[in-house]
């Protein structure tokens, strides 16, 4: 079971018998079986680069139904593979906003390519807030994805005024 905190396992009496990874402990092996409990993004960097079929015990936040497409997980319900939908293009976009992300966005030269990359996926019609902000969540840390949060927040605004 993947859980931000321990005490989380103790909602249902079955989680509870389960072996808890947590934000601060514990490692996920590979090909087995994850239940995710209202996974927080650190949590879910834990499964990052994991072979495992992952079950998520929760109505889909949007987050999660993000890093579910970023995965290309196998959604039950509609049996479908999820999938970004993004071109070639749209991933080098992702790729890119990452790259200036190296120093957690901290400059304004990061928030002026970064904001490059974004308008190139708006021109692409990709621009998806959860997947930018779940791609990186994969690759930098939650400071730095609070910082990049605030550029999509003035890259929106943005685009409302005109």
């Amino acid at each position: 079971m993947l859980c931000p905190l321990k005490s989380n396992a103790a909602y249902h009496d079955e989680f509870n018998k389960l072996t808890v990874v947590t934000e601060r402990s514990g490692f996920v092996g590979e090909n087995g079986v994850v239940i995710a409990w209202c996974p927080t993004r650190k949590v879910m960097q834990k499964l990052h680069g994991r072979q495992n079929i992952v079950v998520l015990v929760e109505w889909p936040s949007e987050r999660s139904n993000a890093w579910a497409k970023l995965m290309g997980a196998y959604n039950v319900v509609t049996g479908e593979v999820m999938s970004t939908g993004l071109s070639e293009a749209g991933l080098k976009a992702l790729e890119g906003i990452v790259s200036e992300g190296c120093n957690g966005w901290h400059d304004s030269i990061a928030e002026i390519l970064t904001t490059a990359h974004l308008e190139e996926l708006a021109a692409l019609g990709e621009y998806d807030r959860a997947i930018v902000l779940e791609y990186a969540a994969q690759h930098r840390g939650e400071t730095s994805i609070q910082r990049l949060e605030k550029i999509l927040d003035r890259y929106e605004r943005g685009l409302a005024a005109v």
